[in-house]
């Protein structure tokens, strides 16, 4: 009888096998998606010992945003919920499936080898999905079986999962070179850092699946704006720490001020469909202001063995902020988004001024009751998000620079004086053990 790790290892193979079936289909692939991340959250959770209790994994990340993605099927523009599943993913689901039923009797629970091979499978499917789907974006373009208006509906939706699923793929990459056994062992400000960047993730992406409201967006689109800036910071005291090189630093923070900016817009526009009396999860409140605090103490509190892991969370958190806005605009451009029947007719007669009658309900403002937003007001929004997710895109592609295989050996001061000569900064890379296993490298 196989083993689990028998089973791990054949869903990994069968995923890279995956990337040479000739007829890849990107809604197949994305509808197969959830159910593969769903088979693989099962199979990690029997080799985690820490159990809920212990702080979210990379694999946490990813499931709460698979999930995120399933629990919005239903009104998804692209693709259609109905139609088939990829058989080659679903081949990889029931090997990851398969693991969790035969017996551990006789074999050793190795915890990290297990955790390996499965974010290596997701790294590999997500890789996939993401160049599928890129390619369907050009297609579609030039696909006759669909009229204008059903291209320029679909277009956004598939550019949107794209990005998504790049920024999926940067996730899995960092967690395997951070868990990948060549780095020096996190202490623990670099754990800290780490774990607090992995709960703001998951408490973001779970704020927007349980409730749907303006109120969590607007809080979330507060605290995005105000870790934003707490990450710019962070950005600028790392560059004067020798964490990050003076050119990356420099081309991240205009990047980060536009995506504080952005989050900011979207905040206030938000604002105005909330009403402050509806609760708030205080998971997220939590997390949001524990990020801030870890954004403003991590660069200047690190040691130089603490370089690695904080590019590490550095680049993971940008990967993460992707994820996030695209759920944002998902969660409104599906209508699932409600707020106050009031804040909504207020909205609505002050850009529409010449109306004389309310254009909600007056029924529904007088019991208070929350309404979908309609595709008036879902407009007014679908600016900001837009530009929230491009914003984030374009930090994760500018951290390319964050390489946390090569760190300074020593940090050195800038020359001045008029006879002082400036100093050549080496870098040397981190050493390898024979024994470790070479993540696949990130793009």
């Amino acid at each position: 009888m196989s083993t689990p790790a028998e089973q791990l290892q054949l869903a990994l193979r069968l995923a890279l096998r995956a990337h040479h079936t000739n007829e890849a289909d990107a809604a197949a692939l994305l509808r197969t998606w959830p159910h593969l991340v769903e088979a693989a959250y099962d199979a990690y959770e029997q080799f985690d010992g820490s159990g809920a209790s212990g702080p979210p994994g990379p694999i946490d990340r990813i499931t709460v945003d698979a999930r995120a993605m399933a629990a919005l099927a239903e009104r998804r523009v692209w693709p259609a919920r109905s139609g088939p599943l990829d058989a080659s993913l679903q081949q990889v689901t029931a090997a990851l499936q398969r693991s969790t039923e035969v017996s551990h009797a006789g074999e050793p629970a190795d915890r990290n080898e297990a955790v390996r091979l499965i974010l290596s499978t997701l790294w590999s499917t997500s890789q996939l999905l993401g160049r599928v789907v890129r390619d369907r974006a050009f297609d579609l373009r030039t696909d006759p079986g669909l009229s204008e208006l059903q291209k320029s509906e679909q277009l956004p939706a598939v550019k949107d999962v794209a990005r998504r699923f790049n920024a999926l793929e940067q996730l899995a990459a960092e967690s395997l070179h951070a868990n990948s056994g060549i780095m020096p062992a996190m202490s623990p400000r670099a754990s800290q850092f780490r774990d607090a960047i992995a709960a703001w993730d998951v408490q973001a992406h779970r704020a927007l699946m349980d409730d749907r409201s303006t109120a969590v967006l607007h809080v979330l689109s507060h605290l995005e704006a105000e870790s934003v800036k707490g990450l710019e910071r962070f950005v600028s005291q790392a560059a004067d720490s020798g964490i990050i090189d003076q050119v990356t630093a420099d081309r991240l923070s205009p990047v980060l001020s536009d995506s504080s900016a952005s989050w900011a817009r979207l905040r206030d526009v938000s604002a105005e469909l909330s009403f402050s009396n509806v609760p708030v999860p205080m998971g997220l409140i939590q997390a949001g202001r524990n990020l801030q605090e870890q954004f403003s103490v991590a660069a200047a509190a690190a040691d130089l063995d603490d370089h690695p892991q904080l590019l590490f969370g550095l680049t993971g958190h940008l990967a993460s902020a992707v994820t996030i806005s695209a759920a944002v605009r998902e969660t409104i451009s599906s209508g699932e988004l409600r707020a106050p029947a009031k804040a909504i007719s207020r909205v609505m007669t002050e850009h529409n001024p010449g109306h004389d009658h309310t254009p909600v309900d007056p029924v529904a403002i007088q019991r208070r009751l929350t309404l979908p937003l309609n595709s008036d007001v879902r407009q007014l929004l679908d600016g900001p998000t837009l530009r929230v997710l491009l914003d984030a895109d374009e930090a994760m592609n500018r951290s390319a620079g964050l390489d946390a295989l090569y760190r300074s050996t020593t940090i050195t001061a800038p020359a001045t004086g008029a006879g002082a000569q400036p100093t050549i900064e080496r870098r040397r890379p981190v050493p390898m053990s024979p024994s470790a296993v070479a993540p696949p490298p990130a793009r």
